[in-house]
C-alpha cells in the first residue's frame, strides 16, 4: 500500500487538496492500468487533471461524499476527453436544496478562512 500526501491549498483558482492511499498497477499483456484511492478536499466548479491522481489519463472516477453530517450531498463529474493524456475531470456538487456548493459555501467554510468552503471526497480512480 502506498501512502502518498500531496496538497494543493486554495490559491483561488479552483485547487483541490488531494491524498492518495492507494495505488495498485495492473499489467496485462501490453496493457498497464492503474487504481488509485483516496480522499480530495473539493468545492464545485474546480478540476482534477489525471497527473494530481498519479495517472497518464482518466477513464473512471467514482465519488462518494464523507460530511460527518446528516446533509445529502449530490456529486456529479464530468470526464473531459477520456482516453487522452492528462485529460482532466471537471466537478459539481449540489446540496440538498440544488444550491451548488463552490468554495465560500461549503460546509468547512469558516468566517476566518471562506475559501475553505470545500467537501471531502472519496474516491477512485482508473486510468492508464
Amino acid at each position: 500500500m502506498v501512502h502518498i500526501i500531496h496538497g494543493y491549498q486554495d490559491t483561488g483558482k479552483g485547487s483541490p487538496y488531494i491524498q492518495i492511499h492507494m495505488v495498485e498497477r495492473h499489467v496485462h499483456g501490453n496493457s498497464v492500468h492503474i487504481h488509485v484511492m483516496g480522499e480530495m478536499l473539493i468545492a464545485a466548479k474546480e478540476r482534477v487533471f489525471a497527473r494530481d491522481l498519479k495517472l497518464n489519463t482518466i477513464q473512471v472516477l467514482l465519488l462518494t461524499p464523507e460530511t460527518g453530517s446528516h446533509t445529502p450531498y449530490i456529486v456529479q463529474k464530468w470526464i473531459y476527453s477520456k482516453g487522452s493524456l492528462d485529460n482532466y475531470a471537471s466537478i459539481d456538487i449540489f446540496d440538498y436544496t440544488g444550491t451548488e456548493v463552490t468554495a465560500g459555501r461549503g460546509p468547512s467554510s469558516t468566517p476566518s478562512d471562506p475559501a475553505s468552503g470545500s467537501l471531502w471526497l472519496n474516491f477512485e480512480a482508473l486510468g492508464e
